[in-house]
């Protein structure tokens, strides 16, 4: 296979590890790939190498953190971390509970006025603003109920790089919730933090050249496999799901074209399960997006897709975030 070099922006030291976390809120289904950069002394092209795709840590005691897997994989080099959980607050909420900082309310979180953020409300009455996921289950549950409660309306509790085709962060019920999965993700992000580890939020903490030039051993970004769907020629909604093998195997082809393009390699028995269309059991979807997540995000530390950030809104710099990739 012919390898490329992949471009990269000026001044950017390209980090030594680039990972995808499909992190749902069900950990059984949590998968992440790896890739490695890779010098090209083993004859198969410089750039990065996919090397692995597992299952996420299952935590301490067991098997440590993420975190800590990935700090002894990456052996003191940089790693640049995509989550597909929300990582910001939409701006008229932050506004309503006076955060003007994401980073320091996600350190704040178990201190006042944040002790019971947490606690995903049972029912209407319990929903507040500083008590925003709602429900903990069905049952008569409405949307409105949370509007209601926190004085918002529907697009007041989106951010701006959610668009149409996300739901709030504060909403944890059916198959596009988001809410469930962004207080697993902060709780990773906040006990990592605490635990001293050098961890940068993108875009929060600077720009990524900024944070790939910084002392940060991690970077840290919200990612979205979606997004990156444009580069795999996967149809619309309705005609194509990633949670059929057939019709994953029908990407596959443009997966891996993509991938050559971008300089990627692979270890061999990732790309067998690539060209496999993954596992045929309930993970295969969630395997599939790590596998596109981390693609996307060489595409972005490689200077082939723009970071994304609208440079002129200071609200995504504060507050709200951004996905990375996703056109300003």
């Amino acid at each position: 296979m012919n390898q490329m070099t992949p471009r990269r922006p000026p001044a950017i030291s390209l980090p030594a590890l680039l990972a995808h976390a499909d992190w749902g809120s069900d950990p059984r289904k949590r998968q992440v790939a790896v890739a490695r950069l890779v010098d090209g002394t083993d004859g198969t092209g410089s750039g990065y190498r996919v090397e692995s795709l597992a299952a996420a840590p299952a935590g301490p005691p067991v098997s440590g953190d993420l975190f800590d897997d990935l700090a002894v994989a990456c052996e003191g080099g940089k790693a640049v971390v995509g989550f597909d959980f929300p990582i910001g607050l939409p701006r008229a909420y932050a506004a309503a509970v006076s955060v003007t900082s994401f980073p320091e309310f996600l350190d704040g979180i178990g201190s006042p006025p944040w002790q019971e953020v947490e606690q995903v409300a049972e029912k209407p009455s319990e929903i507040s603003l500083y008590r925003p996921f709602y429900p903990n289950r069905p049952g008569g549950t409405r949307r409105w109920h949370l509007e209601q409660a926190l004085g918002l309306s529907a697009s007041e509790l989106r951010r701006r790089c959610d668009g149409s085709d996300a739901e709030t962060p504060f909403w944890t019920l059916g198959g596009k919730q988001a809410g469930k999965a962004s207080l697993h993700g902060w709780r990773l992000l906040r006990e990592a933090r605490a635990r001293g580890l050098a961890i940068a939020l993108w875009p929060f903490d600077g720009t990524l050249a900024a944070l790939l030039g910084s002392a940060a051993q991690f970077v840290v970004a919200e990612t979205y496999p979606r997004e990156f769907y444009r580069y795999i020629g996967a149809p619309p909604r309705g005609r194509w799901s990633k949670r059929r093998r057939d019709d994953r195997l029908l990407s596959v082809p443009s997966l891996l074209s993509w991938a050559d393009s971008l300089g990627v390699s692979w270890e061999a028995a990732i790309r067998r399960r690539v060209v496999a269309g993954l596992s045929d059991g309930p993970t295969g979807e969630d395997e599939f997006d790590a596998v596109v997540g981390v693609l996307g995000v060489i595409s972005v530390v490689t200077g082939e897709i723009p970071a994304g950030p609208p440079p002129d809104d200071n609200a995504v710099f504060a507050t709200e975030g951004w996905i990375l990739g996703r056109a300003g």
